[in-house]
């Protein structure tokens, strides 16, 4: 009998946990807001798909739950952007940086779940400023291009996405950096960005950081990001080429400053 009632209040608990005003409301309509307009430079450039929507989530929830929604939302639109770029990437230099990519995001979850949250808020948005400062000065990677350079790229990208849910910059600098056409710049960047949010995901599953009330969350804001990814990707088809990278550096110039300030 105590045994049923235990199990009695647990469902109770559960259902008052996933209960429409505690999961569709203000704050996560402000998160779908966020999660349109990042859906839409993810869309455009390839990358970018969590340098606005996860300081904002960050602030309206812990930076683990943060985390752990954009993981979800993006997986939507890295996986649509995949499969229409696929054809265009460069192996041979994307694949290096993979596995880098997976190989450290394990090191950055590690301290995701270890360090204070407030910490991991201000070194989010140092991190976007750093390489916001680095594209404002105009400063492009102009050295060999290497297995053993793009792997070092990898393994940027692999730490700081797994503690921060930012690790897109180092990746978009080093491919806009390249002589590679924009449509295989972009590619190599998409390709990349999909490894990045699978090994988010698994990071924050493995931690125990997905709770009902996370999925159920994601799951309602991904509609907005799937749009604007989708809107994203017709821009880049439509908009003249020689827009693409001065947009996509004006993006990460914006929102570094912002977060920074925020």
């Amino acid at each position: 009998m105590l045994t049923a009632e235990r199990l009695q209040r647990a469902l109770s608990a559960r259902m008052d946990e996933l209960s429409i005003a505690n999961i569709f409301n203000v704050v996560l309509a402000t998160g779908a807001s966020a999660a349109l307009f990042n859906g839409m430079i993810h869309g455009y450039t390839g990358f970018g798909g969590a340098l606005i929507i996860i300081p904002v989530l960050t602030f309206l929830f812990n930076p683990i739950e943060a985390i752990g929604m954009v993981g979800l939302i993006a997986m939507f639109g890295a996986a649509q952007l995949a499969r229409e770029t696929a054809h265009q990437v460069k192996w041979r230099e994307v694949v290096p940086i993979c596995l880098g990519i997976a190989a450290f995001a394990p090191i950055g979850a590690w301290f995701l779940y270890h360090i204070d949250a407030d910490l991991i808020r201000k070194s989010m948005g140092g991190l976007i400023m750093i390489f916001a400062l680095i594209l404002l000065s105009g400063w492009s990677y102009r050295g060999k291009r290497g297995v053993l350079q793009s792997a070092l790229v990898g393994i940027m990208a692999g730490g700081i996405n797994g503690l921060t849910g930012v690790g897109g910059p180092p990746v978009g600098l080093y491919f806009l950096s390249s002589p590679h056409p924009v449509e295989v710049q972009r590619a190599n960047i998409v390709m990349c960005i999909m490894v990045l949010v699978i090994t988010m995901i698994a990071a924050i599953a493995i931690g125990g950081g997905y709770s009902p009330t996370v999925i159920a969350r994601a799951l309602l804001i991904t509609p907005a990001y799937m749009f604007g990814v989708w809107f994203g990707a017709r821009m880049f088809a439509l908009a003249p080429k020689a827009y693409f990278k001065t947009i996509a550096l004006v993006i990460l110039m914006i929102t570094g400053l912002s977060v920074f300030l925020a």
